[in-house]
């Protein structure tokens, strides 16, 4: 059955289609589109109107794709930007009536769920590890608007957070020169700072969890890690990034403009500006709880749309 996934974030718009089933699940293809669809909300409160006209003009292209490949089915999924903007019942309606496509905003307990279905999706698949690995996991998805956490452990239900930590609403926020102050820096992490300080009490690993990572800030550390000249999600989804990787990193991007920053090997072009921010909060969570290295997921919310939707379709076949 060929179902399509869309996944409508803060800072880009996702496509995946795949041929799903029973033991199977085949992506047929993906496309992405940068829109910044969330780009100064945090100020703003609503979803600027140059903004909305590019994540339309995706969405209609995102629909032909659809449409040639024959998609049985479409879910859409809307999360940080339009759980937070005044105006995302707008843009939901001309979407709506535009494309035909249905947007569902979802909650961040929601997006972290799906999140862990795509996670699990690509560990059944990856050399070296194997589901198993998520009965005792931390598993982190910076996004372009909100960090999803979900720990998991052995005979209990997942423990889900969605923190306030976007790298694009963090940017957006605290980032006001090119190359950044000592000043926007340390403004960000002291942000960073009060969320994780907040978040104790609630998110308690367990003991001996693995990190894993997914999303595209993770995704892209670990192109650079790699020097990647073009993105290749098999190599991707071997990669482990270290703490010390991470912090050497940040202190590179920390002193580079951004022209610098786009001469950088696996650095994604339209993620050079918010590459530092997105790299900070990784590198702050790791260090606030005490993980050394981190597994890298290739595949996560998107596919969890997909796995949702297709399990849900059967389920009423059945």
């Amino acid at each position: 059955m060929i179902l399509a996934g869309i996944d409508i974030g803060t800072n880009s718009l996702r496509l995946l289609i795949a041929d799903t089933g029973p033991g199977c699940f085949r992506e047929v293809i993906s496309d992405r589109k940068v829109t910044r669809l969330g780009q100064d909300l945090d100020r703003c409160g609503v979803l600027a109107p140059a903004a909305m006209e590019l994540a339309l003009e995706a969405l209609v292209a995102f629909q032909k794709s659809i449409r040639r490949q024959g998609a049985y089915h479409i879910s859409a999924i809307g999360t940080s930007a339009l759980r937070r903007a005044k105006n995302a019942s707008i843009f939901i309606d001309r979407v709506q009536k535009q494309t035909g496509i249905v947007v569902r905003v979802i909650s961040g307990d929601e997006e972290a769920r799906l999140t862990l279905l795509g996670v699990e999706q690509s560990l059944a698949i990856q050399n070296g590890m194997s589901s198993d690995n998520l009965k005792r996991a931390f598993v982190l998805d910076i996004g372009g608007g909100s960090t999803e956490i979900i720990l998991t452990s052995p005979d209990k239900n997942p423990v889900i957070a969605s923190l306030s930590l976007g790298a694009l609403y963090l940017h957006d926020q605290f980032i006001k020169h090119d190359p950044p102050t000592p000043e926007d820096l340390a403004r960000l992490r002291e942000f960073v700072h009060e969320e994780l300080n907040a978040s104790e009490g609630i998110l308690l690993p367990a003991r001996n969890s693995i990190c894993i990572g997914t999303a595209g800030t993770i995704t892209t550390l670990a192109a650079m890690s790699l020097g990647l000249a073009q993105y290749d999600a098999e190599k991707i989804n071997r990669v482990v990034l270290t703490c010390e990787f991470i912090s050497n990193t940040v202190t590179n991007l920390e002193a580079s403009t951004l022209e610098e920053r786009k001469k950088i090997r696996g650095l994604e072009t339209g993620r050079e500006d918010i590459i530092l921010s997105g790299a900070i909060i990784a590198q702050e969570i790791m260090q606030h709880f005490g993980f050394y290295n981190m597994a890298v997921s290739d595949k996560g919310l998107l596919e969890g749309i997909v796995i949702d939707l297709s399990e849900r379709l059967n389920k009423r076949i059945n």
